[in-house]
């Protein structure tokens, strides 16, 4: 038998729980002990992404050469916007404030209450591991397994989640889950 709310699965440890109670949309779903969205809910929206995503890749198969073109052409156009960024985040430094800023927010948000103090321990020897190899010259990032604020799925901001990795394969993955 499941919880009724979302505090006592979370103290049982159960990742669901069950209130009785139609969802906002209508469905009468169990729903999540972290967020407390319903599980219904949660599914429909993954197909839907998962649709959309096959109709986006049938549209490519059927016209290759013309994303192709595409490309290149954003491809060729692409240095001149690199520099108007560059040069437009040395005018606007608060763009820059806010871009951290909304990082902060996400990590703060995806880190769980119950994380206990031998995770925040090792939470911090990751970092402090990855600012001994960047302070030695060594080029490298702490990076999120599964990203904070990714388009499919997001993660959690907790110990197993976290590797040290070299720069160039970081910013190569990017705000993807492979």
């Amino acid at each position: 038998m499941l919880p009724k709310t979302g505090k006592e699965a979370r103290q049982q440890g159960l990742p669901r729980y069950f209130t009785g109670l139609l969802c906002k949309r209508g469905h009468l779903s169990e729903r999540y002990a972290v967020g407390g969205h319903c599980v219904e809910c949660d599914n429909k929206r993954e197909r839907q992404e998962s649709q959309r995503k096959a109709t986006t890749k049938r549209y490519y198969e059927r016209n290759k050469e013309k994303c192709m073109a595409a490309t290149n052409r954003w491809k060729k156009s692409s240095g001149m916007a690199y520099e108007y960024t560059k040069r437009s985040r040395a005018k606007n430094p608060a763009l820059i404030y806010f871009s951290n800023a909304k990082r902060h927010a996400s990590k703060i948000k995806r880190t769980p209450k119950w994380l206990s103090a031998v995770d925040w321990f090792e939470i911090q020897s990751i970092y402090k591991y990855c600012s001994a190899l960047r302070s030695i010259g060594l080029d490298y990032h702490v990076d999120h397994i599964v990203p904070l604020q990714g388009e499919i799925v997001s993660g959690f901001h907790v110990p197993w989640n976290l590797q040290v990795i070299h720069a160039e394969q970081n910013l190569a993955k990017g705000n993807k889950f492979c």
